[in-house]
């Protein structure tokens, strides 16, 4: 009977070990940072009339080591993510949680230097074809982008605002 419970209690830790590494990124927030988004006015009111949301896209890469070069896309940069990781924001705005889940850790050693994270807002073309939305931008490094939640301010296209890139 101790040995049947001792042979479960193993089988449940090896169960959970490799839950574990089948999904690393879930388990591991290494390249997670926060955003918190505002609207103007005017953007508010329109997504609230439409019933919009928006969303925010997010693109990893570095700055590739020399040895890597021909792993450059066509920018000259490493890509760190097959696809750009995609989050969906109410249309009121609010915090979001970007994880870095896409994040391929094996071309990490292709980079020279940090981590960089590039994440655009627009929105989610839900209530319309065309983007509604011009919006504050991040652009640099992993490393400045998790030191606390960045403010990205969306306004109205037809209002030309001046967005600012952050960090």
């Amino acid at each position: 009977m101790q040995s049947a419970r001792k042979y479960r209690a193993r089988i449940m830790l090896v169960a959970s070990a490799l839950a574990l590494a089948a999904s690393p990124a879930e388990a591991d927030d290494t390249f997670g940072f926060d955003i918190d988004v505002t609207l103007s006015r005017k953007a508010a009111d329109k997504l609230a009339s439409q019933k919009e949301e928006i969303v925010a896209f997010a693109s990893y890469y570095g700055d590739p080591k020399r040895s890597a070069e021909r792993h450059a896309n066509e920018l000259g940069q490493i890509d760190l993510t097959p696809q750009d990781e995609e989050v969906e924001i109410p249309g009121s705005g609010g915090r979001a949680h970007i994880s870095g889940a896409n994040v391929d850790p094996k071309q990490l050693d292709w980079i020279a230097g940090p981590a960089k994270v590039n994440l655009n807002i627009a929105s989610a073309r839900k209530s319309s074809s065309n983007n509604l939305l011009a919006c504050d931008f991040i652009d640099g490094p992993l490393s400045d982008v998790r030191k606390a939640p960045i403010t990205l301010r969306c306004s109205l296209i037809e209002e030309h605002p001046e967005t600012k890139m952050w960090p």
